[in-house]
Formats: C-alpha cells, sequence, structure tokens
C-alpha cells in the first residue's frame, strides 16, 4: 500500500474534515484517507498505485476544497510548517481594514443597547444618521470582501446538500444583510409589517470581522503548537563542504554520496549522518536527543545530520544518504504521529460529521417556534425580528471547530514536547495509551544496566583466591586469548578488560566456540575450556556443585561466572556483573510516583534478578525468563486488569513488546526505527521513561479538558441563542455577541493546547 500527503486548501473545521475523508474513500483505488484539521494535511493509501491528484481534486473540488503536492518535498523538510504562511500574512493585512469597522459597529451595537435601557445617553441625531447611513456601505465591504467565502459556502450547501462551519456563518450573515437591506430599501413599504427601526448590519460586520479574527489567532497558535517539528525541520543543512578529487567544492545535500568526505568547520551542522575520519570535537546534539551536554567525538565515533560542531575541524565519511538520517527518521515519525488519530478524536470525528446539519435544524426550530408562540404576546413584526435573530445567533454560536480542534492539537503538542525531549511517540493512540498505563515492565541488560558487562576479577580455585603472578599471568592470557576470538558481548566485555590491563595474546591451537556455552582450543599441548558451569563441568567431568564449592564465596551477589580449565581441573573464576544504571533508581522512584507498578522481567538468575530489583526498589521481579516467558508475563498482568507498558531493546524483546498496550524501546540514536516499538527513547536514556509517562498524562488530561469544554460550550450556547432565557429574563442573545463568543472558543482550545510546551519536566 502507498501512502501520500498532501496540504489541504480551504479546510475550516471538523465537519470539513469528516466530508473530505468521506468523499476521498469512495473513489476506487483509495484505501484509507486521515484529514487532520490542525495541520492542514490530508494522509491517503492507495491500494496499489497512486491516482492522479487532479482525479482527487474533481471529487472535492465542488465543495470548495483542493489538495496541493507541496508537502512531498526533499528529506531536509526545510519548508516544513511554512506553508500557511503567505495565507497568515493575507488575514493580518485583512485585520486592519476590519477591525476599525469591527469597533465602529460594536459601539453603536452596545450604545444603542444601553440607551434603550437607560444606562447611556440617548445617541445624537447626526451620529444615528450617519450611522445608519454607513453601516450599510461597512456591511457591504465586509460581506462581499472577506466573506466573500461564506457566500460561497451557502452556495455550495444549495446546491450539494453538504455543510461545513462556513456555511453557519453564510446563512447567518447573509441572511442578515439581505434582510436589513430589504429595510432600507423598502422601509416604506414593509413599516406597516416589520419594525423597519432596527436591522441587522451590525451582526454581518462584527460576526464575520471577529470569527476572521479568531480563525487568525487560531492560526497564530496552531503554528506554535507545531514549534517542534519546525524546529527539527530546521536543522538539516541545504548543502555540505565536499572533497572530491583532491579539490573542496560546496554542493547541495542531495548531490553528496554515500563515502564522500565531508569538512565540517567549527559552529556549523553536520549535513548527513557519517563517521569521523580526521579530527575530535564537542558535538552538540540536544536537538535530536534533548540533552544538553555537548558530546566528545574522535575518530570512527558516529555524527548525525542536524547536530552542531562546536570545536575542532572535523572530516566526515558520508554513511547515509539525505533521506535515510536519524534526522530524517525523527521528523517522519514525528509527523506521522502529529498526524495519526487517537481513538478519542476518531469519536471527535464522528459527532462532527452530523454537528452541522444538527445546527442547522435547531436554527430552523428556533425560527418556527418564535413565529408559533411569539405573535400571541408580542405581535408578529416582534416576534419575526426575534425569530431572524435567535435563528442566526443559533448558526453563528455554534463551534464545530472547537471539536475539531480539541484532540488534535494537543496531540500535537505532546508529540512535539516528547520530541524535543528525545522521545519519539510513533502514533497519537500510543500517547492515549500510555497516559492510561498502570503497570510498567522492564528488561533489565541495557534498560535498567549498562550493555557492557563490569568485571569484578579473575580469581584462582585457592580458598582466599591467591595465586602466585605467574599463574595469575598465565590463566589471564589463556583466556583473553579465547575471549577475544569470539563475538559474544560478554566475551567482548572480558576481551575488553583484560586487554586494558595490558594483558598478552598466546598462539592457541584447534581454537572451537560452542555457541551459547563456551571455547576451548589447545595451548602447549594441553586443552583449555573457558565459559558457563554447565560446559566447563560438560567438558572436564566434573559436576556442577564440586566447581561451586571450590570457588564459592559470599561477596558476589548480583554477578555471573565463567571459568578457566584445563583437561583435568578448573583454574580461575572470572566474576562479572552488570552495571546498574546511574539514574535507574531515581527513575523507579518516580513511576512508582506517578502510580505504576514496576515489573522486572530478566534472563538471569534468581540471586542475580533479586539483589538488582531489591537495589532499584522494584515491585515484582521475574528471573530465568526467555523471550517467550516476557510475554506470558506480560499477558498475565493484562489479565489481572493492568494496561502494561513494556520496554525493552527492540530485538530479542519483540515478542513482549508486540504483546504489550505500549512497547516502548531504548535506541542509541543510529537505529530508531524500531518497528516493534511505539515509544523510542533517543540514546537509550532511562530517565526519559517517567518524562514520557507525564507527557502522555499532561496531554490526555488536556484533550480531556478541549473537548469537555467544547461540548459544554455547545450545550450550553446553542439553547441561550435560541433565546430559552427570554421566557424567563425577557432577554435574548444578541447574533453579533454570539459571533463573538464563538471567535474565540477554538482560540481558547488551542491556547489551552499550548500549555503543553510549557510544561515543565
Amino acid at each position: 500500500m502507498l501512502t501520500k500527503t498532501y496540504k489541504v486548501n480551504g479546510m475550516h473545521c471538523a465537519s470539513c474534515v469528516a466530508l473530505i475523508e468521506d468523499r476521498l474513500k469512495k473513489i476506487g483505488g483509495v484505501g484509507s484517507v486521515s484529514v487532520k484539521l490542525s495541520s492542514e494535511v490530508a494522509a491517503v493509501d492507495f491500494n496499489s498505485e497512486e491516482i492522479d491528484i487532479g482525479v482527487l481534486n474533481d471529487t472535492i473540488s465542488p465543495f470548495g476544497y483542493t489538495l496541493s503536492d507541496t508537502l512531498n518535498k526533499n528529506m531536509n523538510h526545510a519548508e516544513h510548517g511554512q506553508g500557511q504562511d503567505g495565507g497568515w500574512i493575507d488575514m493580518a493585512l485583512e485585520m486592519k481594514f476590519v477591525l476599525p469597522l469591527v469597533a465602529f459597529s460594536f459601539i453603536m451595537m452596545l450604545w444603542e443597547i444601553l440607551s434603550g435601557k437607560g444606562f447611556a445617553p440617548s445617541m445624537p441625531s447626526i451620529v444615528s444618521d450617519a450611522s445608519k447611513n454607513l453601516m450599510p456601505i461597512f456591511a457591504s465591504f465586509v460581506l462581499f470582501g472577506i466573506g466573500r467565502k461564506y457566500i460561497k459556502a451557502v452556495w455550495i450547501f444549495i446546491k450539494t446538500r453538504t455543510a461545513n462551519m462556513d456555511t453557519l456563518v453564510g446563512l447567518s450573515t447573509v441572511t442578515a444583510f439581505i434582510y436589513s437591506l430589504a429595510i432600507t430599501v423598502f422601509e416604506k413599504q414593509l413599516s406597516p409589517y416589520l419594525n423597519v427601526s432596527s436591522n441587522f448590519y451590525d451582526v454581518v460586520i462584527v460576526v464575520i470581522g471577529l470569527i476572521a479574527l479568531g480563525q487568525h489567532l487560531e492560526t497564530k497558535a496552531k503554528k506554535k503548537t507545531n514549534e517542534a517539528l519546525q524546529k527539527l525541520a530546521s536543522l538539516g543543512s541545504k548543502d555540505a563542504l565536499v572533497i572530491r578529487g583532491g579539490k573542496e567544492m560546496r554542493l547541495p545535500v542531495e548531490k553528496v554520496e554515500i563515502g564522500d568526505i565531508v569538512i565540517i568547520k567549527p559552529n556549523e551542522r553536520i549535513p548527513l549522518d557519517g563517521v569521523i575520519t580526521s579530527g575530535a570535537s564537542s558535538i552538540d546534539e540536544s536537538n535530536l536527543t534533548g540533552e544538553s551536554i555537548p558530546v566528545d567525538k574522535v575518530i570512527n565515533d558516529i555524527v548525525f545530520a542536524g547536530t552542531q560542531n562546536f570545536q575542532g575541524i572535523l572530516h566526515i565519511k558520508i554513511t547515509k544518504n539525505p533521506k535515510d538520517t536519524a534526522l530524517a527518521h525523527i521528523i517522519s515519525i514525528v509527523e506521522n504521529a502529529q498526524n495519526s488519530k487517537a481513538p478519542v478524536e476518531r469519536m471527535a470525528d464522528r459527532i462532527s460529521r452530523v454537528f452541522v446539519y444538527i445546527v442547522i435544524g435547531l436554527s430552523l426550530a428556533s425560527f418556527a417556534l418564535w413565529m408559533i408562540l411569539g405573535p400571541a404576546s408580542m405581535g408578529e413584526a416582534k416576534a419575526f425580528a426575534l425569530a431572524i435573530s435567535a435563528s442566526m445567533a443559533v448558526l453563528v454560536i455554534a463551534c464545530p471547530c472547537s471539536l475539531g480542534l480539541a484532540t488534535p492539537t494537543a496531540i500535537i503538542a505532546g508529540v512535539g514536547k516528547g520530541a524535543e525531549r528525545g522521545i519519539l511517540v510513533k502514533n497519537a493512540e500510543s500517547l492515549e495509551k500510555l497516559s492510561k498505563t498502570t503497570a510498567i515492565v522492564f528488561d533489565k541488560t541495557g534498560t535498567l544496566t549498562e550493555n557492557k558487562l563490569a568485571i569484578e576479577g579473575i580469581y584462582c580455585k585457592d580458598k582466599n583466591h591467591n595465586c602466585d603472578e605467574e599463574h595469575v599471568n598465565l590463566h589471564k592470557s589463556i583466556a583473553y586469548s579465547l575471549a577475544k576470538s569470539s563475538k559474544h558481548p560478554i566475551s567482548e566485555s572480558v576481551a575488553h578488560w583484560l586487554g586494558e590491563n595490558k594483558t598478552k595474546a598466546l598462539p592457541l591451537l584447534n581454537l572451537k566456540e560452542i555457541a551459547g556455552n563456551g571455547m576451548n582450543a589447545e595451548y602447549e599441548g594441553r586443552q583449555y575450556y573457558f565459559g558457563s558451569l554447565a560446559f566447563i563441568s560438560r567438558s572436564i567431568g566434573k559436576s556442577e556443585e564440586t566447581i561451586k564449592k571450590d570457588f564459592n564465596d559470599s561477596r558476589f551477589v548480583m554477578g555471573r561466572e565463567l571459568y578457566l580449565a584445563n583437561d583435568s581441573e578448573v583454574l580461575s573464576l572470572i566474576k562479572i556483573h552488570d552495571t546498574v544504571k546511574e539514574d535507574s533508581k531515581e527513575e523507579i522512584k518516580k513511576l512508582r510516583e506517578l502510580g505504576l507498578k514496576v515489573v522486572m522481567a530478566t534472563g538471569d538468575n534468581k540471586k542475580t534478578g533479586e539483589a538488582v530489583a531489591q537495589e532499584l526498589g522494584i515491585d515484582e521481579v521475574y528471573t530465568d525468563v526467555k523471550p517467550e516467558d516476557k510475554l506470558k508475563i506480560i499477558k498475565g498482568l493484562q489479565e489481572k486488569g493492568f494496561k502494561v507498558a513494556m520496554i525493552g531493546d527492540g530485538v530479542n524483546d519483540a515478542p513482549a513488546l508486540s504483546q504489550a498496550d505500549v512497547a516502548i524501546s531504548m535506541s542509541d540514536g543510529s537505529d530508531i526505527a524500531i518497528e516493534s516499538s511505539d515509544i523510542i527513547l533517543l540514546k537509550g536514556d532511562i530517565k526519559k521513561v517517567a518524562e514520557a509517562v507525564r507527557i502522555s498524562q499532561k496531554t490526555n488530561r488536556i484533550v480531556w479538558q478541549n473537548l469537555i469544554s467544547s461540548f459544554a460550550y455547545n450545550s450550553i450556547g446553542l439553547p441561550i441563542a435560541g433565546g430559552i432565557l427570554f421566557p424567563f429574563l425577557g432577554w435574548i442573545l444578541s447574533p453579533a455577541i454570539a459571533g463573538s463568543i464563538m471567535a474565540f472558543e477554538s482560540v481558547t482550545v488551542v491556547t489551552n493546547s499550548l500549555r503543553i510546551k510549557r510544561m515543565k519536566l
């Protein structure tokens, strides 16, 4: 299945989202469609091959929408998030012309209301006459200027019977304008039937002007929710200084090839992933990992695109093309997550599909009720004016935009906040699920402990673990010669430790490795064995109990042993243990304070596993487990009612990660596209776990605050606009006031979502 992303033009509310998705899905060859109001982006899945954009636009253009291909750009994403800038500037210019008219109309409207109630002096006739003559001109300028799209929305509704928020605004303002114009032109003829002293020109100006202002502020706020992705996009370099044929030349990054040597000067950004071949420096990786401390880099170290060189001149051999860099993967993951939909958002979308039509129905019902019940108590002329006013107020106070923005703006801000901190969330659903997690299961090695093992020492069979220096050196040399020939992580750790201690290698013969057990080789006519207790026991014919007894030492708790033996006896024991990560204990404490049950599952023996768990303050520990056993542990917790997050290395933990409600992987930064994970912690940073949980919880709270606010606003506002308070208080909501309230409801939702960006971690 092929997926392509498009910029959507002409979209204004959640009902637009529903309409575009429904229409595009009906095209043959289109699998699924996901449209995001917050980012104005549509992700279209094609069943086989891509469908021409013209065909897609032919389907939705009759409803006022078009797709553009501007998002499918080159890898550096430097233009990301800038597509709306031109529109934002146009809106700012419109505001300069319209807001003075809105202010004038609002002042005139309030003066008239207050003077009628005796709270202000009567309006002088010169002012009243000037207002009466100017308001039709101002209203025409606003309606046929920035209000053109609302007229178009009404026309589309008449032709296609499809509606969105623009339709609601258009129906109310066009109705208000036609009613007012009729009174102005046919004042004498209509005076016996209508109250010709009142018109709704101010409604046209105030509603359109304030809604435009609200959309202007909303667009500005939405841009802020997406600043994290824009910041990542800005890290990409457009060119690089390359050495070719012995000459230095500056080339666009798209023309730099794998294997090229690139020169990076102080304070320059690294254009592509590569390996240092010359020089040393400190590299600022904070924009990718969230870590503020620069990382020292020397020859053979890996460096990443988008990071900044602080000091020396570096020569880097390029290893990744622009589309495969760590930065490109991060941007892709963040984009996909921000454009994905959480389950709660799908609920809001379903409501939005019918919301606009419900509002139109309520508006007509409000008009009908006023015309049925009003004339008996206030006369037909006044009842008709109030019926028009109430029906318009219902149309303009409804705010489908707030429903459409409630979830995605919070998701964008939450995903962006995570990206800033080196926490990559792959989709919105994972963020929602993490907020509901009640138990978290850790793999031990590489997660709570360092990937590199620590060597405690090499000990002889003597009960005091003392050997003469000659024997110690011989045993070390044989162990070193065997270990350095293996690629097993434990053997590599032993070889590294012995090598650092300047151990000499010996010429071994007939070296053999038995996977998962150990190694043996010949030296000076004798066979030597190096490996696990079971392997040594089988190799020399001694029981494990006897060997353990010879090397018993209660000092060593957290660890495992490797033994060195010749063909007749065990010579030495090398004691190895995992090094607990510096921040593991504090992180476990934070997770428990957040109310999570913390579990550790490890392949180590019971003694070692329980010692680590006790040191870290872990609630529950499972030892001697294989990868398939971890899956059973996850299932067991889920059967007890826990929502489980699993944290592992993404390789041998894949079955358990797949079973968990949320799969979290630790990454060293070079491999961030871990398929079995929902959330990736860059650089394997254990400190990011509690941060990820807190970000998810904060995001989920704000999503629900936004949704509850939107539902409450519409549930309370619509009846009040319809005039439900009039029989009790003699008060009805002006359409102009209703429009101004609606204009700022969406802004409130987006502004609330921005609180995620400001949360302190």
